[in-house]
């Protein structure tokens, strides 16, 4: 499946209809970047099979429509990842061509408003929430509509991307929330202060970088479909601090067999309102060494099998 990237702008000043509304981006959107590209790359690798199997799974033929799927984009930023998939998954020559209803979530509105910029440049449709996470997002009730207990119920979350917070917080404590300021770029020393102070709302990961990050892990281990799929991107100390906290959680419940030779794959057992009894896979797909770091993103799924 071919994952091109998406047309956008970084202006400051952006037209957002044909009335030519305007809105101030500078600085709080967080511009595209390595690790951004690094999930549009995982996308064009992984995207396709996991499409295959959903297929296979619930026996649809590929020619088929089995859509459209529901994909979520968290932090959406500039939407870059939003507009792709939705290309992708609605391009007419592709064989595994389901559709896609996209939703990007940033708590940032002029995020929000820049994602749909984003899309509307490259000719998809959006619907974009000023929340925070999935907290905006009705969980599935315990039993289907027979009242079969036996029955498990999964959420509505076809396809989940999240380019988090990953950076470790000054002294473990959260940054600032991005915030849209007035910038008065006459008084260089204010206007550095502020644009600090902006900036740092990209260092909210906490003392291990994955704060936010595992209150997302816990919302999609709810809210992910039977076939879901949760994109991460992490930095090695994020997945390092995840397999510690997995680790002394069954240490905890005395379970066996905690230890993995393969660490690029691990069960997680601690997100969800069942976590135990509904584990999580979390298998690297792609790395990257960029300046200062290694990025890495994963695939979150139940476990299904996705050869």
């Amino acid at each position: 499946m071919i994952i091109n990237t998406p047309d956008y702008s970084i202006s400051d000043h952006v037209s957002l209809d044909e009335n030519n509304g305007e809105f101030n981006t500078s600085p709080a959107v967080y511009e595209p970047a390595e690790d951004t590209f690094l999930m549009l790359d995982v996308l064009e690798l992984d995207l396709e099979q996991v499409v295959k199997t959903r297929l296979s799974k619930t026996n649809i033929g590929s020619s088929d429509k089995c859509g459209p799927l529901l994909v979520i984009e968290l932090g959406s930023g500039f939407g870059i990842l939003t507009a792709a998939i939705s290309k992708a998954l609605s391009d007419s020559l592709s064989s595994y061509a389901v559709g896609a209803h996209c939703i990007a979530v940033d708590m940032n509105p002029t995020a929000c408003l820049k994602t749909i910029m984003t899309c509307k440049l490259n000719g998809v449709d959006v619907d974009a929430v000023r929340g925070d996470l999935l907290t905006w997002m009705r969980r599935p009730g315990t039993t289907d509509v027979n009242n079969d207990p036996n029955k498990e119920v999964f959420g509505p979350i076809d396809i989940l991307l999240f380019n988090p917070p990953y950076v470790r917080g000054p002294k473990g404590e959260l940054a600032p929330t991005p915030r849209v300021t007035k910038i008065d770029t006459n008084d260089q020393a204010k206007y550095q202060k502020q644009v600090a102070v902006e900036d740092a709302a990209w260092l909210g990961g906490g003392p291990d970088g994955v704060d936010v990050l595992k209150r997302a892990l816990h919302q999609a281990a709810d809210l992910l479909s039977e076939f879901g799929v949760f994109y991460a991107l992490m930095i090695d100390y994020n997945y390092d601090a995840l397999v510690r906290d997995e680790m002394q959680a069954r240490r905890d419940r005395s379970d066996q067999n905690i230890y993995y030779d393969d660490l690029n794959n691990i069960e997680l057992t601690t997100f969800g309102s069942s976590p135990a009894s509904r584990p999580l896979i979390c298998t690297r797909i792609l790395s990257r060494n960029i300046i200062g770091e290694r990025l890495a993103v994963y695939r979150i799924y139940r476990p299904l099998d996705f050869d």
